[in-house]
C-alpha cells in the first residue's frame, strides 16, 4: 500500500546554509557525511538541508531526529507544519548542536505525520 505522503528528494549535512532573499536560491557550504574527532565526547554545530517533494495537495507535519546505533535519541527538531499545493516541494533547514558521545554511525530519521519516511547516516570516526 502506497501512502500519499511527501518524499525526501535530498538530505545534506553542512557547516552553513544561506538563502538569497531575492532569488530564494540556497548556498550550501561545507557539505559532509562524516566527521572525525581526536577525542570524544565531541560537540558540534551544523545545519541540515532537506527537500521534500509531493505532487498532491495537503498539509503535513515534518520533523527530524538523530539517533545513535543503539537506537537512543540524541536530538530532534520541533515539528514543522508544511503545506503542499501550488509548489510541489518544500525545504526544511535545521540548525543542530549535538554532543556525539563516541565514534559511531549515527542516523537521522525523517518523520512525516509521525511516520518514518527515510533514514540517512552520519559517520563519526
Amino acid at each position: 500500500m502506497k501512502l500519499n505522503l511527501p518524499s525526501v528528494s535530498s538530505f545534506l549535512c553542512c557547516r552553513m546554509v544561506q538563502q538569497d532573499v531575492t532569488t530564494k536560491n540556497y548556498d550550501l557550504k561545507g557539505v559532509f557525511q562524516g566527521v572525525s574527532s581526536p577525542v570524544y565526547p565531541f560537540g558540534m554545530e551544523f545545519v541540515t538541508f532537506c527537500r521534500f517533494a509531493h505532487e498532491g495537495i495537503g498539509e503535513y507535519q515534518l520533523d527530524i531526529s538523530l539517533y545513535d546505533s543503539k537506537g537512543s535519541k540524541l536530538s530532534d527538531t520541533s515539528p514543522r507544519k508544511v503545506v503542499f499545493g501550488e509548489i510541489p516541494m518544500n525545504d526544511l533547514v535545521t540548525a543542530w548542536r549535538v554532543v556525539f558521545p563516541a565514534p559511531d554511525t549515527y542516523v537521522f530519521k525523517i518523520f512525516c505525520n509521525n511516520l518514518n519516511l527515510v533514514e540517512f547516516k552520519l559517520y563519526c570516526r
